[in-house]
């Protein structure tokens, strides 16, 4: 009988150890999203990914991605928005001078209240590096603008994501030329395209 009821609390104490594992990694949101209610990005790749597939702005590290369009809101910019335009096809249009090709895309801000400074930068995928390309300038503050994108003549089709990164003021000098991640440029508002497919012609 002893036996019985000694393997009795042993096994009772083992479920009860269980169940409090469990509550408790509920509780602390371990895991990542799901039933315990929370949903925080890994890195800034995984939010840059979720900005573009949800159409959403995903705030990380100090930081906000935009997915072309989304009306952001934080403290710098509120209400505003970039929309990247992204025709059917895009095509690099080859040069004669250059082993090079170039395409261009429009973009425009909308609810912006006061000047700002886009910085644009281009990679093969959200998890970079991101390097930057030329942007044309106009006072005017709905745009368009137009992100210039050259590209080399090797392979006949290329993927790739462009951001269009929003200062609320003059970026610093110190701004890279090219950046393992979106935050080595320091914007604080970043929006990003859909996945683009380029063909080059060769």
């Amino acid at each position: 009988m002893d036996v019985e009821m000694h393997g009795m609390r042993t096994a009772l104490a083992a479920a009860a150890a269980s169940i409090l594992i469990v509550v408790l990694w509920g509780a602390c949101g371990c895991g990542g999203s799901g039933s315990s209610g929370f949903d925080v990005s890994a890195s800034e790749a995984q939010a840059i990914a979720r900005a573009i597939d949800g159409g959403a702005c995903v705030p990380f590290e100090g930081q906000t991605f935009c997915a072309s369009g989304i009306t952001a809101d934080t403290d710098n910019f509120d209400h505003a928005a970039v929309v990247i335009q992204v025709p059917d096809e895009l095509i690099c249009e080859d040069s004669d001078v250059t082993a090079r090709c170039a395409v261009s895309l429009d973009f425009t801000s909308e609810g912006l209240k006061r000047p700002n400074t886009f910085l644009a930068a281009i990679s093969n995928s959200e998890r970079g590096p991101w390097t930057q390309v030329s942007l044309t300038v106009t006072q005017d503050l709905a745009g368009p603008r137009k992100l210039l994108i050259t590209l080399p003549v090797t392979t006949s089709r290329r993927r790739l994501i462009a951001a269009v990164m929003v200062f609320p003021s003059v970026p610093p000098d110190t701004v890279p030329r090219t950046g393992k991640h979106l935050a080595d440029f320091g914007a604080d508002l970043v929006y990003v395209s859909p996945r683009l497919q380029i063909t080059i012609p060769h």
